[in-house]
């Protein structure tokens, strides 16, 4: 008796859903589930060529951002390297300012 039901059921939705796709009326039909899944293919189908597209875009320009990417650590390390040359020197003449001027002090008190 419990499958006859489910049956019956089935068969309910099924006829519901045909009298909906054969409505004449276009806000009727956008509800019915033919309409509902081929809206999702469609918009799956829009997605996935997006997708695609944005794939292709990226394979593209991988090596020249790989490039781009080795180049701006060697600028980087280039900078960090004249950050470093800048300070020594700059303490070196620190040190060279703070003798001269302690002969000074030495010579004329």
């Amino acid at each position: 008796m419990h499958a006859k039901q489910l049956l019956e059921a089935h068969q309910q939705k099924v006829e519901d859903e045909l009298g909906i796709y054969k409505n004449s009326d276009p806000a009727v039909r956008k509800s019915s589930l033919r309409e509902q899944y081929n809206r999702k293919i469609l918009e799956q189908d829009n997605l996935g060529k997006a997708l695609r597209s944005k794939q292709k875009t990226v394979r593209e320009q991988h090596t020249p951002n790989v490039a781009q990417m080795s180049m701006w650590r060697d600028l980087q390390q280039l900078l960090s390297v004249k950050a470093t040359i800048l300070q020594r020197s700059t303490e070196r003449d620190m040190v060279k300012r703070t003798s001269s001027f302690s002969e000074l002090t030495v010579l004329f008190p």
